[in-house]
């Protein structure tokens, strides 16, 4: 692997650990909101590497609430995922500026730079080249095999030059 695509292994690694602490603390304030107290939520890092969040084991009474929660805010969340949610959804998440991204629709990797008039998110490929914009609900993080594939192995040039 080369030094470019180790250092965007790295660059991923730092954003996955964060963007896991942001989901804990957002799902700990929507909890919290709710009354329902989770002493065990952390973010780990799996054996695989991935970051998870931690739920941890809670009460029976405890996991009917959850299941309340849940049932209650799945049409929100259908809706919010299939574009059927009128007004302005740029609330519901912001990426971080340089934060990697993969456009779900096309495989490019790129950095977020800001959001556009139209509220769609605009890349600029790692690389350098030409900024795009792409929809906030069509983006996904990068995973490892992205950001390999992104980066290509090069042959090393050869300590000898031919005559």
């Amino acid at each position: 692997m080369t030094a470019v695509a180790n250092s965007l292994l790295d660059r991923l690694d730092r954003q996955d650990r964060a963007f896991g602490r942001k989901v804990c603390d957002g799902l700990r304030e929507a909890l919290d909101s709710a009354g329902v107290k989770l002493p065990s939520l952390a973010v780990e890092r799996a054996a695989t590497g991935m970051y998870l969040v931690q739920l941890g084991g809670v009460t029976p009474d405890v996991a009917g609430e959850l299941a309340t929660l849940i049932w209650t805010g799945a049409p929100y969340v259908r809706a919010v995922r299939s574009g059927g949610l009128g007004g302005d959804v740029s609330m519901l998440w912001s990426p971080e500026r340089g934060e990697l991204l993969i456009d779900a629709a096309t495989g490019r990797l790129g950095e977020f730079s800001h959001a556009d008039e139209r509220g769609d998110l605009v890349l600029v490929p790692a690389d350098g080249g030409e900024p795009w914009s792409v929809g906030r609900c069509a983006v996904r993080h990068p995973t490892r095999a992205d950001l390999v594939q992104a980066d290509p192995v090069r042959p090393e040039p050869s300590a000898s030059t031919p005559n």
